[in-house]
């Protein structure tokens, strides 16, 4: 797990955010115009690719490439403590 993570994960990371991004998780799941979604923090905004299965975090303290990380959303999704996994139908 990547210092972004692991940061968002302890500074961020709420029940209800879990919530919100498991019910996007399951919507993008049988909606493939669902492409992108994004969720904003105070310090960290999450960007969901469900074309490519993948999440970016991303500080907005740090605009360089080290202000971004990117993952698999099921690896995201096992970080966060969530039992979805992101099989969406293309």
């Amino acid at each position: 797990m990547g210092v972004l993570l692991e940061n968002f994960i302890r500074e961020e990371l709420s029940e209800r955010l879990i919530g919100r991004i498991e019910a996007t998780v399951e919507e993008a799941k049988f909606n493939p115009s669902i492409a992108f979604r994004e969720f904003n923090g105070n310090v960290y905004d999450l960007v969901f690719n469900f074309e490519k299965s993948e999440v970016s975090v991303n500080s907005v303290l740090d605009a360089s490439s080290t202000g971004t990380e990117n993952l698999s959303i099921d690896t995201f999704l096992l970080a966060i403590g969530s039992n979805l996994n992101c099989h969406v139908n293309l």
